[in-house]
């Protein structure tokens, strides 16, 4: 049994602790937050940044705060500050945990990278790769030989089909559909409900049936 610290106290991160608890390889979850008004969790400690990091040039003072923790995931629901934070982490010698629920179906031949949690009934089939520090939401499904970069968000209910490439940061919401054989680019949104049939470039915004760009990110 290990001791967890998520980072983060908003939506993203209870959805984590409930995940981390369901896998029941935890005997202490605690949080790390910079919001000052976060409510508490019953059974969970929170600290904040504040009070246990110095947040001065001396980092090392900070991340001796981590010692006491076997394992940290970063829940937070922006891809770029969620992936930036874990790539700092792993840098600095900070063990990452990858959470997958025990309901989600994944596949002996995939490969799921660290920091990254799969929520329940959610589906990564032969093949595929997640990246670091993506979220593989409730009843997502990720078919067969596909790529998902480092930092993507695959919303509940999305359906990936085969061989699909997504590039880092993006996100693919709620409802959405990709059909096989696609390349998203990094840095894409796919708008809710949006079907997917043809290769999106980076940093864009696409929606509707079939998605279409609607919007382009200057990066």
């Amino acid at each position: 049994m290990k001791k967890l610290l998520i980072i983060g106290t908003g939506g993203q991160g209870k959805v984590v602790l409930d995940c981390a608890l369901s896998t029941g390889n935890y005997h202490d979850i605690s949080f790390l937050t910079n919001d000052s008004t976060a409510k508490e969790i019953t059974g969970h400690t929170i600290f904040y940044e504040h009070d246990v990091l110095s947040h001065g040039k001396d980092e090392s003072a900070d991340f001796s705060f981590y010692d006491d923790y076997d394992e940290v995931v970063v829940a937070i629901g922006n891809n770029k500050a969620r992936l930036k934070k874990s790539l700092h982490f792993l840098e600095n010698n900070i063990r990452l945990a990858t959470l997958i629920h025990p309901r989600a179906v994944i596949s002996r031949f995939s490969n799921i990278q660290e920091g990254s949690v799969v929520f329940a009934n959610a589906v990564v089939n032969p093949f595929s790769t997640i990246g670091l520090a993506c979220i593989i939401n409730t009843a997502a499904i990720v078919e067969h030989d596909c790529t998902i970069g480092d930092g993507v968000h695959i919303s509940p209910n999305v359906s990936i089909a085969g061989t699909v490439s997504i590039g880092e940061k993006s996100w693919i919401c709620v409802g959405s559909c990709v059909a096989n054989n696609v390349n998203i680019g990094a840095n894409c949104v796919v708008g809710a409900g949006g079907v997917v049939l043809k290769d999106v470039p980076s940093n864009v915004l696409v929606a509707g049936v079939p998605a279409e760009i609607k919007k382009y990110y200057i990066v």
